[in-house]
């Protein structure tokens, strides 16, 4: 995967699109919420059920980007 492409990514689970990914290993992470996508055969697997939380987030809707959007919202 090459860094261009890796330029236009974002993190599906970030409401905003505003969190972008770099490559750690076989892996994807969120830079805001570092959340971790894995790259099966070269290729990102962007689907939240996929995705390996932050060490202490229990859920989704804790993690950072999820927070700020709903305050936001409010």
């Amino acid at each position: 995967m090459d860094q261009t492409f890796l330029d236009t990514l974002r993190c599906p689970i970030d409401p905003n699109r505003e969190g972008t990914l770099a490559r750690d290993k076989d892996q994807l992470v969120c830079q805001c919420c570092e959340v971790r996508f894995p790259v099966k055969q070269g290729l990102p697997v962007l689907i939240p059920a996929e995705a390996t939380l932050p060490e202490g987030c229990r859920g989704v809707e804790q993690l950072p980007c999820r927070v700020r959007h709903r305050k936001m919202r409010s």
